[in-house]
């Protein structure tokens, strides 16, 4: 039985990208902001809902929640697809509104300065 790493299995994409399509999600648009650590948006589709994601992501299994919960082991397929759907279930049943994200990015103008790029992605994928 062929077993893959999170790297093999998404096709490049980040991981956060590659585990919400695994589980079922449509991602329409997606982009991370920072370098080492971050956050991360996406406007998704999921049981006919279509709405915003946002997230905080790491360079190591302390401060990444992805990594934290997948270590890096081989999987197959199916075990991916297993994994993708039990570490996205709060994701994908908290879509937010274009609106509720807005205010959400909004909040820390001040001093994130990665902020503007997030509201700036929000309004061209609107």
């Amino acid at each position: 039985m062929t077993t893959y790493s999170s790297y093999e299995i998404f096709e490049d994409k980040n991981s956060y990208h590659g585990v919400l399509e695994m589980a079922g999600a449509t991602v329409h648009a997606f982009q991370d902001f920072g370098s080492y650590q971050g956050d991360w948006l996406a406007k998704v589709t999921y049981n006919g809902v279509t709405g915003w994601i946002k997230d905080s992501y790491g360079s190591c299994s302390g401060c990444d929640s992805f990594e934290s919960e997948s270590g890096y082991e081989q999987r197959t397929k199916n075990e991916w697809k297993e994994f993708s759907i039990k570490f996205c279930k709060d994701y994908l049943e908290d879509i937010r509104t274009y609106e509720d994200m807005l205010k959400m990015c909004s909040e820390n103008l001040d001093w994130d300065m990665e902020a503007k790029d997030m509201i700036k992605f929000l309004e061209e994928n609107k």
